[in-house]
């Protein structure tokens, strides 16, 4: 009887303190982690990408000589697309994103594809699915969407924990996000869904 009571407080025990953890990380999350992240009406947070994918003999390669500055792009509308490889949405939409720029780019519009895979390089993203380097199942399955890629105007960045990038947005895995930015730098759009080119015009078009 004894040993049935301490094994049932035990479990009690347990029970509390893994129900304690989730509450602390819910609580965490909502009243920390989030209300720190940018909002619509908010001047978009400031940050710096480590890399720019550039065009080179017609493959796409890490251009160490460039870097990208949120606030160095004042003046123009800048549409902001957090993505992820293994996210079939994601890929499927980033056409919609470069006819977007081709159209109206010289209207001042920027639009950048972030791509956020914490397990993955950004080169080994280049390599597999641009350059053709990866002869996977799971590379030919998606190469269709990229090999178009080394003639997109948009700008391709990598972000990492260490720029802080997916923590300004309260980006977690919940791609595609979709974040359009006016030439003030309010952010005037935040969404995680896939958009249609017509969608995206929608909200674009009023900025410009």
């Amino acid at each position: 009887m004894k040993k049935f009571k301490m094994w049932n407080w035990w479990k009690i025990g347990a029970c509390t303190l893994a129900g304690g953890v989730l509450i602390g990380a819910v609580s965490y999350y909502n009243f920390v982690y989030k209300a720190e992240a940018a909002q619509v009406g908010d001047l978009c947070p400031d940050f710096t990408l480590d890399y720019i994918f550039g065009g080179e003999d017609g493959k796409m390669v890490i251009d160490e000589e460039q870097t990208f500055w949120m606030d160095q792009q004042r003046g123009k509308v800048v549409v902001l697309n957090f993505w992820a490889t293994y996210c079939e949405p994601c890929i499927k939409e980033i056409p919609h994103f470069n006819e977007l720029q081709k159209e109206y780019g010289e209207d001042g519009l920027e639009v950048v594809l972030l791509e956020g895979d914490v397990s993955t390089s950004a080169q080994s993203v280049l390599d597999s699915f641009v350059n053709l380097n990866d002869d996977s199942e799971y590379a030919k399955k998606y190469r269709p969407y990229y090999e178009q890629w080394p003639t997109y105007d948009c700008t391709f960045g990598k972000y990492t924990d260490s720029n802080n990038i997916g923590q300004k947005f309260d980006i977690i895995l919940n791609f595609p996000v979709t974040v359009v930015v006016d030439r003030n730098g309010i952010i005037q759009y935040m969404e995680a869904a896939s958009l249609t080119y017509e969608e995206l015009e929608d909200i674009v078009l009023p900025l410009l």
